[in-house]
């Protein structure tokens, strides 16, 4: 495949973003499928499972994987393979153990490419054209090993031990291709889209594709079951033995009920609804501040020097925002503690800002 074959990011992103603005009337919309709770449950499960992958693939490849938290929506198989319409590599993954269903991940093939050179102690930069068969062997080898490590996190987090069959790696061309035979072609999937980064070589896009069932499914092993409401069976009582129980009954003061003050919260202590904190409290998260942005050009930092002040978008005295992982948690103000800085919390981050921050 020559250079000018290639799609970059941009490219692809811009194709999915028409394909979507066409309004086609067989394209799914996602909320009719998925709340809003089990499209952020689905994320977190992705976010997860990939990120102990890419630990896995960092080590299999001596360079830096990054793969970020997903954006989850709802299409069909066909969709997916008309918003990439070049080479790619499909992995079938089945869950045999602790969950019932199978997904399906698309990788690129010039990312494949790039993951095979690396693990070969190549630079990722002289690789072949197409992928040949020693290539897809150690890019079958990666999938087996990040996916057994997905596994492996899935399990401490769902609480149960989580087992997959090896998985299944081909080539497709979703340009002339079908995604794959397993699923119908205009059958409603979840997508689940990474970002995925490996230090300056790659840049681009991975898809987990879910059986809309399959993912229900796991939804709900996650998340606490809402107990039943038990309406209790009312009898009809004839009027005049109603008169008779009520002259029984002794007179009760008219005085509205003083309402019961709520128990006061206990420090360190809030009301999630229905989410199971103990699930994901020893998952670690990297926290970080963003004092401000700017946009330069790359002459303008070449000329970068020490001194130089660099100025930023942010205006004096604006709150600065706080991350866990990409998830925007917190607002605050700068503020010295002894010889460090830190941050003085002043604002939690509304849910629709941390949904936003996410997608």
């Amino acid at each position: 495949m020559s250079d000018d074959q290639l799609m970059t990011q941009e490219e692809l992103d811009a194709l999915l973003q028409e394909h979507q603005r066409k309004g086609d009337s067989l394209e799914p919309e996602t909320n009719d499928y998925l709340s809003v709770i089990e499209q952020d449950t689905l994320a977190e499960i992705g976010n997860i499972s990939m990120g102990s992958a890419a630990t896995v693939l960092s080590t299999l490849a001596n360079h830096k994987v990054r793969i970020t938290v997903p954006k989850v929506y709802v299409s069909t198989a066909r969709s997916v393979a008309e918003s990439y319409p070049i080479p790619c590599i499909v992995v079938n993954v089945g869950y045999v153990q602790g969950l019932q269903g199978a997904n399906v991940l698309v990788i690129r093939e010039e990312d494949a490419l790039v993951i095979a050179s690396l693990m070969m102690g190549g630079d990722g930069t002289n690789v072949p054209t197409e992928l040949d068969e020693l290539y897809l062997s150690a890019v079958t080898e990666a999938m087996n090993m990040m996916m057994g490590s997905a596994a492996t996190a899935m399990s401490e987090l769902f609480g149960r031990s989580i087992e997959i069959s090896p998985p299944v790696t081909t080539w497709r061309d979703l340009a002339q291709d079908p995604l794959t035979t397993d699923i119908p072609e205009d059958e409603p999937i979840v997508v689940v889209a990474f970002r995925m980064e490996i230090e300056n070589l790659v840049d681009s896009t991975m898809l987990q594709i879910i059986d809309i069932g399959f993912a229900r499914d796991m939804v709900s092993a996650l998340l606490p079951e809402e107990e039943p409401v038990v309406v209790p069976e009312v009898k009809e009582v004839p009027a005049a033995a109603q008169w008779a129980d009520l002259k029984k009954q002794p007179v009760q003061s008219t005085a509205p009920p003083t309402p019961a003050a709520d128990p006061p919260a206990r420090p360190g202590h809030y009301d999630l609804g229905n989410v199971n904190i103990d699930l994901i409290r020893d998952i670690p998260v990297q926290v970080r501040a963003i004092l401000g942005r700017t946009k330069m050009s790359i002459d303008n930092i070449l000329r970068l020097g020490p001194g130089h002040i660099m100025e930023l978008e942010s205006l004096h005295g604006e709150p600065i925002d706080l991350y866990a992982n990409d998830t925007l948690i917190a607002r605050g103000e700068v503020v010295v503690v002894g010889e460090q800085f830190g941050i003085r919390i002043t604002e939690i981050a509304a849910h629709q800002d941390r949904i936003t921050s996410i997608r």
